[in-house]
């Protein structure tokens, strides 16, 4: 399935830091929900129009080190080729890695420069793991 955005996701209050949290009904909506979260940080919550498509994929050792790792390779491509996540699809998530197609658009300033400057996506206090019947996962981001 695929995820576009917006999404929902909840700022997690965090001195000096910016943090988020996502919920889904499976650990794949949950995961798409996390890289849609950072995309609209950095995006300043403007619509991100897709022109091209990249799969990601990742190991870790764990759901939280996994999605981690996802957010890593994404805010890379943001610093390097000025691209983010419009939509995200998980092909592929397993205990000790995932497997990604997203779809990337230009970060342009005149339409996304309200957005957060992320520096790095941290181990610090990164959740993912079920929650009342569905998932709930979260990272922190340094700024």
């Amino acid at each position: 399935m695929r995820w576009e955005l917006p999404q929902p996701f909840e700022d997690l209050d965090h001195t000096a830091d910016v943090g988020v949290s996502v919920e889904g009904a499976s650990p794949e909506e949950a995961l798409a929900r996390l890289v849609l979260a950072q995309s609209a940080l950095l995006a300043g919550g403007a619509p991100v129009a897709a022109a091209r498509e990249q799969r990601i994929a990742v190991r870790g050792g764990d759901r939280a080190a996994v999605a981690v790792e996802c957010l890593r390779e994404l805010l890379f491509v943001f610093s390097t080729r000025r691209e983010l996540a419009a939509w995200c699809e998980v092909q592929s998530l397993v205990e000790d890695g995932a497997t990604l197609a997203v779809g990337l658009g230009h970060w342009e300033p005149q339409r996304h420069g309200e957005g957060v400057d992320l520096k790095a996506v941290t181990w610090h206090a990164a959740r993912f793991e079920a929650h009342g019947g569905g998932w709930r996962a979260q990272v922190v981001f340094d700024i």
